[in-house]
């Protein structure tokens, strides 16, 4: 397990209290490799429905890398990228993300 702002780190379980008695579930669940895939990308690559995604490239919880790669296997997704916005922009800016989502809709964005 590796650390980011919404990951936490093998250390954390002996530096937190709280956390110290829920090791060995976590690693459970860390190396489990019974989990079923989340994304079906051969259907997402034959996707026929529009969809609509926004980028941050200075997104703190998103690596900008792999949201492009992500967005790239989804046929018919049009993205937004913008470096003016961050993680919580639906909920800070939500007027101004949802414009830019309409207006890639519209086709009047690039």
């Amino acid at each position: 397990m590796d650390s980011s702002p919404d990951k936490i780190s093998r250390t954390m379980f002996d530096d937190y209290a709280g956390l110290a008695g829920l090791l060995e579930t976590a690693d459970l669940l860390a190396y489990s490799h019974e989990w079923p895939e989340l994304y079906d990308e051969e259907q997402l690559a034959r996707n026929e429905v529009p969809v609509y995604s926004a980028t941050f490239i200075d997104d703190m919880y998103v690596d900008y890398d792999f949201a492009r790669e992500t967005a790239g296997k989804i046929k018919n997704c049009k993205t937004y990228v913008t470096n003016n916005m961050y993680h919580n922009a639906i909920s800070q800016k939500t007027d101004e993300v949802l414009k830019k989502l309409f207006d890639l809709r519209d086709d009047v964005l690039d």
